[in-house]
């Protein structure tokens, strides 16, 4: 087993590395196997995780006083025993850098700025090939669950023509987590809930409709993680990439988190703080999955968030509703505590200067 954690966001040649790294391991623990069959059956198992907006400070093992504002027990004991890279970088925003490790170059080979998902270059042109697709000539079994953010102009340019045997995703920046719809951009003193975009919400290549309004988006997440796990044949190497909306605005998180940090003030950094403290959760729930499957001692796990957290003004009020709220259902954005979408602000990288979108190191 080996954890690797990036401190700041995925390392622009990630993609080749990681497969290096797989590779080079393998190699070193099965160099004596009778055949090029067995060497590929024993291939580790790889789960990459690229955490949305993750602000440095916002973790506990970088806390050196801590502070209860900061809950992340498992990620850090996960840190204590893997490694964890201190000083890798990554773009100052979001689809130059999961370009780049999807692609295995960097941003300035790809894309470096932000694009939305029917843009016409398509994030990552045709001709460069997937790490998934990659990871299948090797033999691995390839799933994509969360966030996309890399194109979809044509089905070449989504998961599945990407490489990837199934996926559960959205394409664009951001959506909303109950409704699934598209998020439209921040605000600026927006007193209600804005009405949201086109529902984006994608299973493999079809629509997942099936799944929208059912909940928090990110249990669906979670519930298609351990149906992929359980479902595995373990004959084959898995690669399992988790893109998780954590902590992407607009900010939402379940109401029994939100209540766990009702002493913070300030509604943009509680609300920041309980989704971080879900993911963690999350994170305990699928890797102690991939353990009772006897599959963690033969797992590659590697997080990253892909750039700095945001802390720009909050120009505007958070939205309070509760189940009360008139139209208020598994599907709607009200009605579920706290949501933030002024501004974009909430997250810390203390001591380092800047955040999202600047190339100070508090962004990359």
């Amino acid at each position: 087993k080996l954890w690797l954690v990036a401190s700041s966001a995925p390392n622009y040649a990630m993609a080749l590395w990681a497969a290096s790294l797989v590779l080079a391991a393998a190699a070193v623990a099965h160099g004596n196997a009778d055949s090029p069959q067995a060497s590929k059956a024993r291939l580790p198992h790889i789960f990459f995780v690229v955490v949305d907006d993750f602000g440095w400070a916002n973790v506990g093992y970088h806390r050196e006083v801590k502070t209860e504002e900061v809950q992340t027990p498992h990620i850090d004991a996960l840190v204590k025993e893997g490694i964890e890279l201190n000083r890798h970088y990554v773009h100052m925003s979001c689809t130059p850098t999961r370009s780049s490790f999807q692609s295995g170059r960097l941003p300035v080979h790809v894309i470096t700025a932000l694009v939305g998902p029917c843009d016409g270059n398509g994030a990552i042109p045709r001709n460069m090939t997937g790490i998934a697709a990659v990871m299948k000539k090797a033999g691995y079994a390839t799933h994509q669950v969360g966030k996309w953010d890399v194109g979809m102009a044509t089905p070449h340019h989504t998961p599945k023509g990407r490489g990837y045997d199934t996926s559960l995703t959205y394409f664009s920046h951001g959506n909303w987590m109950y409704s699934e719809a598209e998020w439209l951009g921040s605000y600026v003193e927006e007193p209600n809930v804005p009405q949201p975009g086109i529902i984006d919400f994608w299973d493999t290549d079809r629509p997942a409709s099936h799944l929208n309004g059912t909940g928090y988006e990110e249990y669906i997440f979670r519930d298609r993680m351990l149906e992929i796990l359980h479902n595995h044949d373990q004959s084959k190497p898995l690669f399992l990439q988790y893109d998780s909306k954590v902590a992407h605005y607009p900010l939402q998180a379940p109401l029994e988190y939100q209540k766990k940090f009702s002493f913070i003030d300030q509604d943009n950094r509680r609300t920041y703080h309980a989704m971080v403290n879900f993911l963690d959760d999350q994170l305990e729930n699928i890797t102690g999955t991939f353990k009772k499957l006897g599959m963690w001692d033969n797992t590659l796990m590697v997080l990253s968030s892909d750039n700095g957290g945001y802390v720009r003004a909050e120009v505007g009020p958070c939205n309070t509703t509760d189940e009360s709220f008139p139209g208020t259902g598994p599907g709607t954005d009200t009605g579920h505590g706290t949501t933030c979408f002024n501004g974009e602000a909430g997250a810390n990288n203390y001591p380092h200067r800047g955040g999202k979108y600047s190339n100070f190191e508090g962004g990359i």
